[in-house]
């Protein structure tokens, strides 16, 4: 008998703190609500040209968007996050060398690469293992790179193709 009186106190005690959950939870909620609303308020403004998404002048249209002061972060953050990516595509590498002077006939390669191509592609000096490593151009595809290989050939015989990641490419 003492055993079942003290489950029936339990199963009270259960509906009494499940009450006074329920009770506590509606509070919480409601302080949620109206935070939010006064979030509303603190709403900040900006012009679709600050984006950089039209050429300066060429904007035909202004356009106003409200939103969070959160959200101009978030996406001010996105942007520069972006402009840092890379993705996979491919390059010409035109020298690698390991040694004592490796890094320093790097770096003249590149130099050269950037002074005397034809091209408008940039030339990156890296290091791997032991190898230091100059890679030439962003391509997107291996048609591209093919293309870069041949304008590039004659000044830097031996340079092969190699699928890596590159930098997005200025647009």
């Amino acid at each position: 008998m003492f055993i079942l009186q003290s489950k029936i106190r339990l199963k009270n005690l259960n509906c009494k703190m499940k009450t006074k959950f329920l009770f506590v939870s509606i509070i919480i909620l409601t302080i949620n609500v109206l935070s939010m609303t006064a979030a509303d308020a603190q709403r900040v403004a900006f012009d679709i040209d600050e984006l950089g998404i039209f050429p300066e002048g060429n904007a035909s249209a202004k356009a106003t968007v409200n939103c969070d002061p959160a959200l101009k972060s978030i996406e001010s953050g996105l942007i520069e996050a972006g402009k840092k990516r890379q993705a996979y595509g491919y390059s010409v590498q035109i020298f690698f060398e390991s040694g004592v002077d490796a890094q320093k006939k790097a770096e003249n390669v590149a130099k050269k690469f950037k002074n005397d191509s034809k091209t408008n592609e940039e030339a990156y000096v890296f290091y791997e293992a032991p190898y230091f490593k100059v890679r030439a151009g962003d391509c997107r595809s291996r048609l591209e790179a093919t293309r870069l290989k041949k304008n590039i050939e004659a000044q830097f015989p031996g340079c092969f193709i190699i699928e890596c990641k590159i930098s997005y490419p200025q647009l």
